[in-house]
């Protein structure tokens, strides 16, 4: 996926050393400390301190050091952030109170001003990556010192969700290679491929159990387990499937959770797939097994459009069931030669093959092409694809984002990563209204509808589920969560060994 407003403080002082120090990094600035530590170790390295950036590698880090008004706890539950309560006027109208006695890391008192300035940035500054996230908001308004009241251009019921990925920022702030957030961590250095923290000790809330934390970015899955292995890292991301056995031989426990991102089959209307029989053939065609033959068991079947854990995953939903028998009545019901080509992500050529298999026995002769990463998007957004693999992550922690931005009529506003020649125009109308029900309950029995005609179509075919493997000290307790987040602030030392 991928503004000025109100009155600006008094110039900060760590604004001012950074115009002093502007060929500077941020580890040439800030001071060194010793004290107790505690390691995690990532395979992708932050490539930003923006508090911009929508990019999940670097988010994993900031949000360490800022705080946006709301968050989600480890389930996905709203919880209270910088704003203390919230709720709406009307149907486009939200009332924020906003948090007292809060200190940003320059010692400055947080206040409805530096909301104003964080949304304003977010909203419209051209690096901001958060814009089209924020689009439906239409003013903002300071209502008093702590409060202040949102306006949507229409009902919007995942403003929530949205607000979770806006960090707030003193007013003025520009300088983002200097991180100054309100978090439980402030930035102090980088140094040997790590971004060190220190524990802000005029934090408002609980403060961190360690003085120090250190998000440590190391490429070579080897690596990573070599020093998981010898005590050098503590928590460790990105654990590989085969390296679990290992892990757990010494001691070290390995968690593994929903990674929010479902992987699907798409067949191109635009195609030879425009044929109903031919789509049905396919969907019967294909294993159930996959699960099974790739990602180390640590991928879950899937039958639906949503992630287990989000709003609009059902339960009870009936898994898909290969039919081989199925699939050749269809498929001959088809007469005639059928050559497609299945593009896919470069290092995917295996699960290529296996799908090339699968059709090959209902007579549909598969040419898989792999593409390299970098050019895959605009390869299928071409609308050339026969078939294409895509995978999709679901960080608002809700459906609708899947079928506003995939599957809807492409226009404006909807439909950006729709490549596969899809519309339906009930369906669109359906999405439109789920874009605008404020009711939780109609709201989730409509997205579960739009979920039931798409399938029915058989035009996206869900494959799996991916899972995320976290590894963690003997030593330590953490409660992982399902956005894959890990809050450093919230590691303790395990009392029960």
């Amino acid at each position: 996926i991928t503004t000025k407003i109100g009155v600006m403080k008094s110039t900060r002082l760590l604004i001012a050393l950074a115009l002093l120090l502007a060929s500077c990094t941020p580890q040439d600035v800030l001071e060194s400390r010793d004290g107790e530590s505690v390691t995690i170790a990532y395979a992708e390295p932050i490539s930003s301190y923006s508090p911009l950036s929508y990019e999940a590698k670097n988010r994993k880090y900031l949000t360490n050091i800022y705080e946006p008004l709301v968050r989600y706890d480890a389930t996905f539950n709203y919880e209270t952030g910088l704003a203390v309560s919230w709720g709406r006027l009307d149907d486009t109208t939200w009332d924020f109170r906003l948090r007292k006695d809060v200190t940003f890391h320059d010692g400055s008192v947080f206040d409805a001003d530096d909301v104003l300035y964080s949304l304003q940035i977010a909203r419209e500054q051209t690096q901001s990556e958060l814009a089209a996230l924020l689009s439906t908001i239409a003013s903002i308004e300071k209502t008093a010192d702590d409060r202040l009241s949102i306006t949507t251009a229409r009902p919007d019921p995942l403003l929530l969700n949205k607000l979770t990925f806006v960090y707030m920022v003193p007013s003025g702030y520009e300088n983002f290679d200097l991180p100054v957030g309100t978090g439980p961590y402030r930035a102090q250095k980088f140094e040997d491929d790590a971004l060190v923290l220190e524990r802000f000790d005029a934090y408002w809330g609980p403060l961190a159990y360690f003085k120090e934390a250190r998000l440590k970015y190391m490429p070579d899955p080897e690596a990573r387990l070599a020093a998981m292995l010898s005590g050098e890292v503590d928590v460790l991301a990105n654990v590989p499937p085969q390296a679990v056995s290992e892990l757990e031989a010494a001691g070290i426990s390995v968690k593994d959770f929903p990674s929010l991102e479902v992987s699907f089959l798409m067949l191109n209307q635009g195609t030879v797939f425009a044929n109903d029989d031919l789509r049905t053939a396919v969907w019967y065609a294909l294993s159930n097994s996959y699960v099974d033959q790739f990602g180390g068991g640590y991928l879950l079947e899937s039958s639906q459009f949503a992630a287990r854990g989000i709003t609009g995953y059902d339960p009870e939903l009936e898994q898909r069931a290969m039919n081989l028998d199925t699939a050749l009545i269809y498929r001959g019901r088809y007469s005639g030669e059928v050559n497609v080509s299945l593009d896919m992500h470069q290092g995917l050529e295996v699960l290529g093959n296996a799908i090339k298999e699968d059709l090959a026995a209902i007579d549909i002769n598969v040419t898989v092409n792999s593409i390299e990463a970098a050019d895959y998007e605009n390869h299928f957004l071409t609308g050339l694809s026969d078939l294409y693999f895509f995978g999709w992550k679901y960080d608002l922690a809700d459906s609708e984002d899947f079928f506003d931005t995939v599957v809807h009529t492409p226009s404006e506003t909807y439909g950006e990563f729709n490549g596969f020649g899809y519309s339906n125009l009930k369906l669109d109308a359906l999405m439109e209204d789920a874009a605008t029900l404020l009711d939780v309950t109609e709201r989730r029995l409509l997205l579960e509808q739009i979920a039931s005609l798409l399938l029915a179509d058989q035009t996206v075919i869900p494959l799996f589920e991916s899972q995320v493997l976290y590894g963690l000290s003997p030593e330590l307790y953490y409660d992982f969560r399902l956005d894959g987040q890990i809050w450093a602030s919230e590691i303790v030392e395990n009392v029960v060994k």
